[in-house]
């Protein structure tokens, strides 16, 4: 099941962001943002639950785009813990997303995906998504494991 992220959930979150990442992950840093969010009116963050496990975790970020003129959710983290990987936890998550990127009045769902994770790159297209940007990092303080 599904339900919008609440403060309960930050443990849980962060050991599946920080088991999916490929940056140290500062656990206070991690908290103050996430409760941040939380409170936020543009950002929507769901997890994926069974039996009182979080399994997998998703949040959108939604803004009035200038270049484009409307509002566009981005998914900014889409994680499934890897022990339970391959049971359509992704699908899931990812479908609630976009529909609450539609209820937000969204008219684009964006994803960004690392370079090398080509696998994940393919199941994206199956899911309707097109390739419409490059994007460029900059590490300036960023520590990676």
């Amino acid at each position: 099941m599904i339900r919008q992220a609440t403060t309960a959930d930050l443990k849980a979150v962060y050991d599946i962001i920080e088991e999916t990442s490929h940056y140290t992950l500062d656990f206070q840093v991690f908290a103050q943002t996430f409760v941040d969010q939380l409170g936020s009116l543009d950002r929507k963050m769901g997890v994926y639950e069974e039996d009182g496990e979080i399994m997998g975790f998703v949040g959108i970020l939604c803004t009035w785009q200038l270049y484009i003129g409307y509002r566009v959710a981005e998914t900014k983290e889409l994680a499934v813990s890897p022990k339970y990987r391959d049971r359509g936890i992704r699908d899931e998550l990812l479908a609630w997303a976009e529909n609450v990127a539609r209820e937000s009045g969204c008219g684009i769902l964006s994803m960004c995906s690392r370079i090398e994770h080509t696998d994940s790159h393919e199941y994206y297209k199956s899911q309707g998504f097109h390739e419409s940007f490059y994007r460029f990092d900059k590490e300036i303080a960023l520590k990676k494991r």
